[in-house]
C-alpha cells in the first residue's frame, strides 16, 4: 500500500489492525513536507523540508510542534497546508521539549539556559520563566489544573509550579520519585515517569501522592502522554515499545524493534490530540501517528 503524507509518498505496508480489534491503528508517517512559511512570512519557493532525528512532539488542534535534533530546529506541521514551517530561531539542544497548551500558546524547554521559553502560536515570543537556585535543568513542561505551568527539573528532581505570567508559586518534591523523566498532566493530576523506579506515579496536583502502576512492565521509560478518559501511554527505549495502561493496569503494547510501521527505533516524545497518538521514531528519522480505536475502551 502507497501511503501519502506531508505530499511525499512513501511505501509501506500494514496489517489489518483494525480486522484484529487493536487499540491502536497505524497511520500515514510524517517524514518530511513542503516548506512553509518561515519566521517573518517569508516562505522557501519550492523547497522541501525532511525530518532527521525528531525527539519531541506537541500537538494542538492543527498544528504539530517538532523538535528535530537532527537539523537543529524547531518546527510546526500544519495539517490543513499539510507544511513544515520553522517555529522558532531557538537551537535545540539535549533535553529539549515541547508543549502545546490550551491556550494555543508553546512551551520549549531550554535546559542549557535553565529557564523555559513561552511563545504565542506564531512563534511571538512571550516573557520566559526561570527559576534561579530552584530551576536548573527542565526537561519536561506542561500545563495543568487553573492553567499552572508544571516544569519538571532532571537535576534536582522536583516540579516547579508557575503561573500563566511566570512567577514561581510553590515546588513540588515527590517523596516517590527518585529520578523525573517526564511528566503530564491527565484526569488524575500529575503523571511522572520515575525513570529509576521504572514506574509512573500520579500526584495531586498539590503534589500528594495518589498512586503508582507500571513496575515491572517497563524497563527504560521515558516519554508520557495521557488521554482525556485516562488512558496512559508510556515509550519504553528498552524494548523499543509503547506501552498502554488504563486504570492502573497494561492493556497494551505497541512496536517493537524495527523500521517498518508499527516498529520504533528510540521514542523520543509522545503527543496525543483527539484520536491522534504522535510518536517520535528518532533513529528512523519519522513521526509515526495512531488512530486511537475509541471503541475497544
Amino acid at each position: 500500500m502507497v501511503l501519502m503524507m506531508a505530499g511525499c509518498a512513501i511505501s509501506e505496508t500494514m496489517p489489518s489492525s483494525a480486522a484484529r480489534g487493536e487499540l491502536l491503528l497505524p497511520m500515514p508517517s510524517l517524514i518530511g513536507a513542503r516548506a512553509g512559511a518561515l519566521l517573518g512570512g517569508v516562505a522557501e519557493r519550492g523547497s522541501y523540508v525532511q525530518l532527521r532525528y525528531p525527539v519531541a512532539v506537541s500537538a494542538r488542534n492543527n498544528d504539530v510542534y517538532l523538535v528535530d535534533a537532527g537539523s537543529h530546529r524547531i518546527f510546526r506541521y500544519d495539517h490543513a497546508q499539510q507544511t513544515l514551517a520553522r517555529f522558532t530561531n531557538l537551537t535545540p539542544g539535549a533535553g529539549t521539549s515541547v508543549y502545546a497548551a490550551p491556550d494555543m500558546s508553546v512551551y520549549v524547554t531550554d535546559p542549557a539556559n535553565a529557564q523555559v521559553l513561552h511563545f504565542n502560536w506564531d512563534g511571538t515570543q512571550l516573557p520566559s520563566f526561570s527559576a534561579p537556585g530552584h530551576l536548573a535543568r527542565p526537561i519536561s513542561v506542561a500545563v495543568g489544573s487553573g492553567g499552572r505551568v508544571l516544569v519538571a527539573d532532571g537535576l534536582y528532581d522536583q516540579i516547579l509550579v508557575f503561573n500563566s505570567l511566570g512567577m514561581p508559586l510553590s515546588i513540588i518534591k515527590p517523596q516517590q520519585v527518585r529520578a523525573i523523566a517526564a511528566i503530564a498532566p491527565g484526569p488524575d493530576g500529575i503523571y511522572v515517569v520515575d525513570r529509576l523506579d521504572r514506574r509512573v506515579v500520579v500526584l495531586g496536583w498539590n503534589g500528594e501522592f495518589r498512586y503508582a502502576f507500571g513496575a515491572g512492565d517497563m524497563l527504560e521509560p521515558g516519554a508520557i502522554v495521557v488521554s482525556r478518559d485516562n488512558l496512559v501511554f508510556v515509550g519504553d527505549n528498552f524494548d523499543h515499545t509503547v506501552k498502554v495502561y488504563q486504570d492502573s493496569l497494561l492493556v497494551s503494547k505497541v512496536g517493537g524493534a524495527g523500521a517498518e510501521p508499527g516498529s520504533f527505533s528510540s521514542i523520543g516524545g509522545l503527543a496525543i490530540d483527539n484520536s491522534l497518538l504522535y510518536i517520535t521514531d528518532s533513529q528512523n528519522a519519522r513521526v509515526q501517528i495512531m488512530l486511537i480505536n475509541t471503541r475497544l475502551q
